[in-house]
């Protein structure tokens, strides 16, 4: 077996034989062999297309985009089918930077500070401004031998733990990751997840709910996985699958699709940096950093340092506009959002005072708070040669050489110092320390007494699947285990999962394997006499007996309409069009809160009145549109009986069939709608039963929430 390094050369090398044209259809093979072998392959290989050409290759395990979307600073479509499996190889242009690291990001050069009146960036090579007059060579597209379908290797996504190469990011320390996650470590620790709820269902006299039937699961998961529901194609693909493993199948095929990484990128997009636009903050790029990173299969605890300890240009380093979004204020935003978010504790309370709901102190908070005081951001001016005028360009975020404590005022007025430390940790105050990379070094180390980085992480992510976290809310949970606050209600299965995270070196698709394949995953929605008030909404502690209902964001609602539906196509000219309308439409549902937290609030309820509301518009105008190319103005053109018909409208709106009551109603709908009601007498034309029962399911409560 290779080694790791000799893998690294061999690869290296293969990559350069490649950018020569060179390579023959044997070299493109063993790329494929090298890439799909290891997480650190895998992120060498997207690093190298991303900073020295355009390759498209099913390198991530199956996925389905493009390179031009996966690393396109501009948000690439959502697709619908997956993409076909194989070996697609292409490379733009030769490069002469594989001495230096194919895992490092780009150099970020030096540019002058002129106080408030920044000194303006004449012709940066480095930027991608629009007024810039810099003389480039196109790519040229180097067309390259393919495999065949035979000789495509699956990943098997093991993991080893691995960074970007950013100067300043700190390699994570954890326990020995497992670099080889097989079946045989799923089945076990399904089995001891589903052990110890077994055990909780007995102590808390809780009858689990009847298991979820196909149709329910599977419009779960597409949601859950990649933020939309099922095609009809894939609703009836699935339910033809007679193996008995089929749903621990799907889940691999969906965690294998780039549809994966584009849905948790913006998952997590909208966690650090929020939707409300800002200047400062270049979003493309961030979520181009976490496309990435999911795509890759990245361990979660390299993500998180690269993340809280970024420097560089946001335009280059998408990392760095995490920081760059929270530093305002004295950087309190940022230290609300990084304790809250990657560690689970509410820290913003202690800002002020002492928190009286847990043992953090005003102390902590500012102690916390002085690890970020010695960062600084930016904004870098460009001249447009055409007008004179100085155009905002990026934004830097760079790491002062400053050192010392603190100074914060208590309530009562006294002024007090706070030294860098984090949870007993004592960082050097000194200004040639780093303090955000000791204390991302700090927080990645699986090896703490209590891995909060962990724990956090998997409470909000069972919360995702599940629909409740392990603590309520599911970003306060207890500092250490003698803290009484808001203990978590099933401690045993959280601290199996977290070490189990840990275990595994922080692999993101293995315990999201794990969360799918255990048995409160499997239960239906419905509620049965037994678990009728176990509802964690109500204030009921959660056995998780049963599914729980979540209202839909509002990306799943307008992606899995467009999906029902494919208005997306009708009357769009191009997918900008259709991207534009697309950002129109989530604005209604988010409200930016200007507060110490730079908080945003989701609007959207998932309530039939508010889906109502919502969806009657320009976009349920399109869905319901019977033109040639529409899926209704297909399906009323179809040969097929009405029946098949009703039944298939049914499947795209709620993959399911309807029962023989609604069948029986849905049939009326279709009859009736032929004449209208407010001008009796005239023919609305074929089809409008049609659009009126579409529009119905549409709007239907069934349809705006995951159950």
């Amino acid at each position: 077996m290779m080694s790791r390094s000799a893998a690294h050369e061999r690869l290296m090398t293969l990559l350069d034989a490649v950018c020569e044209e060179r390579a023959s259809a044997a070299d493109f093979a063993e790329i494929e062999r090298l890439v799909s072998a290891s997480t650190e392959a895998r992120w060498v290989y997207l690093t190298y297309i991303d900073l020295h050409g355009t390759l498209s290759w099913d390198a991530c395990g199956g996925l389905s985009v493009t390179p031009s979307e996966m690393f396109a600073t501009t948000p690439a479509p959502r697709r619908i089918n997956v993409w076909a499996p194989g070996v697609v190889l292409a490379i733009a242009a030769c490069v002469v930077a594989v001495a230096v690291g194919i895992a490092m990001w780009p150099g970020v050069p030096e540019v002058p500070v002129a106080g408030n009146n920044p000194a303006p960036v004449e012709n940066d090579p480095g930027s991608d401004h629009p007024s810039m007059e810099i003389a480039t060579t196109p790519k040229r597209p180097v067309k390259l031998p393919q495999t065949n379908d035979s000789d495509t290797i699956r990943s098997t996504d093991p993991v080893i733990a691995i960074h970007n190469g950013s100067p300043t990011a700190p390699q994570p320390t954890p326990t020995a990751p497992n670099v080889n996650v097989t079946h045989g470590s799923l089945h076990r620790a399904v089995a001891d997840l589903d052990r110890l709820f077994s055990e909780s269902w007995q102590r808390l006299e809780a009858r689990p709910t009847i298991t979820a039937d196909n149709s329910e699961w599977v419009r779960r998961v597409y949601l859950d996985l990649i933020g939309r529901i099922p095609t009809v194609p894939e609703v009836e693909a699935f339910q033809n699958d007679t193996s008995a493993d089929k749903r621990r199948k799907l889940v691999d095929s969906l965690l294998d699709g780039g549809d994966y990484a584009r849905n948790f990128a913006g998952v997590w997009s909208n966690l650090l940096i929020g939707r409300h636009p800002q200047q400062r903050v270049n979003r493309p790029a961030f979520d181009k950093f976490l496309r990435m990173s999911f795509a890759a299969n990245r361990p979660w605890n390299s993500m998180v340092a690269d993340i809280v300890s970024a420097d560089g240009r946001t335009d280059q380093n998408g990392a760095a506009n995490f920081l760059v979004a929270h530093l305002n204020n004295q950087a309190v935003p940022a230290t609300a959002i990084t304790a809250r978010v990657f560690l689970g504790i509410q820290v913003q309370c202690a800002q002020c005072h002492n928190n009286p709901l847990n043992d953090m102190k005003q102390a902590a908070f500012w102690e916390l708070n002085s690890l970020f005081q010695q960062t600084d951001s930016i904004e870098r001016w460009i001249r447009d040669p055409r007008t004179g005028r100085n155009d905002y360009a990026f934004t830097e975020l760079i790491n002062k050489s400053e050192g010392g404590p603190i100074y914060y005022e208590t309530q009562n007025g006294l002024m007090k110092v706070a030294y860098p430390r984090y949870l007993g940790h004592d960082i050097d105050a000194s200004a040639q320390t780093n303090r955000r990379s000791e204390f991302a070094r700090i927080i990645t180390d699986g090896a703490q007494p209590q891995p909060q980085l962990a724990a956090a992480f998997v409470n909000r992510l069972w919360a995702h699947f599940v629909g409740a976290g392990f603590t309520n809310p599911i970003d306060d949970m207890p500092i250490d285990t003698t803290d009484p606050h808001n203990p978590p209600s099933h401690p045993e299965v959280l601290d199996h999962l977290s070490k189990e995270f840990i275990a595994s070196g922080y692999d993101v698709k293995h315990i999201i394997r794990v969360i799918c394949a255990s048995a409160p995953y499997q239960l239906s929605s419905h509620p049965t006499a037994h678990s009728t008030n176990d509802d964690p909404t109500n204030g009921e502690l959660p056995t998780f007996a049963r599914a729980y209902l979540k209202p839909m964001t509002a990306e799943q609602l307008y992606d899995s309409l467009v999906t029902a539906t494919r208005a997306h196509e009708s009357r769009v000219s191009d997918w900008e069009a259709a991207e534009e309308q697309r950002q129109k439409w989530m604005d209604q549902f988010v409200v930016s809160l200007e507060n110490d937290e730079n908080d945003e609030q989701g609007t959207l309820s998932g309530t039939y009145a508010q889906a109502l509301m919502l969806m009657n518009g320009e976009l349920i105008e399109r869905a319901l549109d019977l033109s040639p190319g529409t899926f209704l103005g297909e399906l009323i053109r179809d040969e097929r009986s009405e029946t098949d018909k009703i039944r298939r409208l049914c499947v795209a709106a709620l993959s399911r069939q309807p029962t023989a009551k609604e069948l029986a109603a849905m049939q009326k709908i279709v009859r009736e709608a032929g004449v209208a009601k407010n001008r009796p007498g005239t023919p609305r034309g074929p089809g409008a039963g049609y659009q009126d029962l579409f529009w119905a399911l549409l709007n239907a409560n069934e349809f705006a929430l995951v159950h």
